[in-house]
């Protein structure tokens, strides 16, 4: 894809009337099609960010802007950031199928990372066009290169535990000691600790394990460590079944106990009800059998 000319895009376009519907892309096309996952509004890699539009079947309306950080705009309807680390620097709009919709060059920094801030609205409103600002800030580039990004739920697979608090470090660092310690079941947990998911619902979770095409989660339940699960000493995680068709309600469950939930669930030895029906009456399962 011939670009040597492509100029920077520095500062903030009008908006940008598109003229088919269908999602977005911030990519380098050269690198090749990414490899989506997760069902957000962001899903992102190297070199590429996808943006979902929604389900209202009109053409969206993008305004792009590139440079320093000029902050979060009031009045749209969600507002998500992600990093994406340029290899290459160059990133440039694309539409569904990574196809450059613009000769602008949105790595105004060159290779390294980005924060990208999408704003999105009406997104699933019939009649309506989507609207969305795109936002490409140029990352902290003092280091000697990008420091590995934190793991991500799409990247991930079986059993997980989510950290979404972020405001007491120290009960976090217990709980993390604790799982170390503690029973060979907790082996196979994999901690997402990531400050993307900070104040993330247990439902906009859910939206981010990947799937396959019969909608079949890569993981099938998750264990969330918001803040009233690091408010008390025996960590009472919620628990989200992740699997379709199931109505099962979240409860807690206390540490000392996920390595008996883990296993059995993974073995197939009990369902996700079994163990929501035996919490107590505070609604935090602590019993263990295996």
């Amino acid at each position: 894809m011939p670009r040597p000319n492509w100029p920077l895009l520095r500062g903030r376009t009008r908006p940008l009337k598109m003229k088919e519907w269908g999602d977005l892309t911030v990519m380098d096309p050269d690198t090749g099609s990414p490899k989506l996952h997760g069902r957000g509004l962001l899903s992102a890699g190297t070199d590429w960010l996808h943006i979902d539009a929604g389900s209202a079947l009109e053409n969206p309306v993008v305004t792009l802007y590139a440079g320093e950080d000029p902050g979060t705009e009031n009045g749209w309807d969600e507002v998500e950031e992600t990093t994406v680390i340029s290899t290459t620097g160059f990133l440039a709009l694309c539409d569904s199928g990574y196809t450059p919709l613009r000769k602008e060059n949105l790595a105004t920094a060159g290779p390294g990372p980005y924060l990208v801030r999408v704003h999105a609205g009406d997104r699933s409103l019939d009649g309506k066009k989507p609207r969305f600002l795109i936002q490409i800030i140029p990352g902290d580039r003092s280091g000697t290169g990008p420091e590995p990004a934190a793991p991500r739920i799409e990247e991930a697979a079986g059993a997980l535990l989510v950290r979404t608090s972020y405001d007491q470090p120290g009960p976090w660092a217990r709980l993390l000691q604790a799982l170390e310690g503690g029973s060979e079941h907790y082996e196979s947990i994999t901690v997402i600790d990531n400050p993307d998911y900070a104040g993330f619902t247990a439902g906009r979770l859910q939206e981010r394990v990947s799937r396959d095409d019969e909608d079949w989660p890569d993981s099938p339940f998750l264990l969330i460590a918001d803040e009233q699960s690091l408010a008390f000493a025996e960590f009472p995680l919620l628990a989200v079944n992740n699997l379709p068709d199931e109505g099962d309600e979240p409860f807690r469950i206390s540490l000392a106990a996920v390595g008996s939930f883990v296993v059995n669930m993974e073995l197939g030895n009990t369902s996700f009800g079994d163990w929501s029906r035996s919490a107590d009456t505070d609604g935090v399962y602590r019993g263990q059998h295996y």
